[in-house]
């Protein structure tokens, strides 16, 4: 069974603290909006106090020490922010991961899925760590709108829009991966090797079109036993199942549930 919307956002909420209010408007948004597309987003991260964030920075920097206490711990460097230099420290940025269908186990690789929900939350209004080119810092999403640090400590905040003036992304399409969903639509196939693409020809035998690349993206509207398995990518084109060269999957139930009900 898929882990409920409300699930997530009940679990978000619990962990964003005392962020921006608006910023929690949007958040609970980003996790509805990553939800409509099968994407399930849970919040772990929101407003810290500067304490928190000398713990937070003293990670991989054992002699660490602010306002006179030791902070440091052993292991890797997690953040290149000080107590009150990190824009969670003003309640305007969220960490994010991902969770399996079911809810119970956290996903931190940052695939498809991952940088999907980055792109959903730039089109609200957000920047992404992982646009960043000095550290990069996946999970992380900030709205400061190009406020520096000195003005969000000398009060200034950024213009929060209302929700119903932000276009949405995911109004008019259901993104999965690179390819809308449509209906009629199974699965779809992610080409890992070269490999041909074919055609029905005469008596039978199958007719080459094209190679097909690394990283494309196709629709599979049925599969078929014959030529030792394929898959209809439309339009009479089918590619051959070949374990390393393709990957196939199915939808969600979470994104066939938005899909029937458009």
């Amino acid at each position: 069974m898929v882990v409920s919307l409300e699930t997530l956002t009940t679990r978000s909420i619990n962990r964003l603290g005392a962020v921006h209010p608006s910023l929690k408007e949007y958040t609970i948004e980003l996790i509805k909006r990553s939800y409509n597309e099968g994407i399930l987003v849970q919040i772990s991260s929101g407003f810290r106090s500067n304490e928190d964030q000398a713990y937070i920075y003293g990670q991989g920097r054992p002699n660490y020490i602010w306002n006179g206490k030791v902070y440091g711990s052993k292991g890797s460097i997690v953040s290149n922010a000080p107590p009150g230099t990190s824009i969670h420290n003003y309640g305007l940025a969220i960490d994010y991961f991902l969770v399996s269908d079911d809810g119970n186990n956290s996903l931190w690789t940052v695939n498809d899925k991952w940088r999907r929900v980055a792109v959903i939350a730039k089109s609200m209004g957000f920047e992404w760590g992982g646009d960043w080119k000095s550290f990069k810092d996946y999970p992380h999403l900030q709205y400061n709108k190009g406020l520096t640090i000195a003005q969000l400590k000398a009060g200034h905040r950024p213009v929060f829009l209302p929700l119903k003036a932000i276009e949405s992304v995911t109004n008019d399409k259901i993104m999965w991966g690179k390819t809308e969903l449509k209906p009629g639509q199974i699965g779809k196939v992610t080409i890992l090797k070269r490999i041909n693409l074919w055609q029905d020809g005469p008596n039978g035998k199958l007719q080459m079109v094209r190679v097909l690349n690394p990283g494309e993206e196709y629709r599979v509207y049925r599969y078929r036993e014959d030529h030792e398995g394929q898959y209809n990518v439309g339009g009479g084109m089918w590619v051959t199942k070949m374990d390393g060269f393709v990957k196939y999957e199915t939808p969600s139930k979470a994104m066939l549930a938005k899909l029937n009900s458009k």
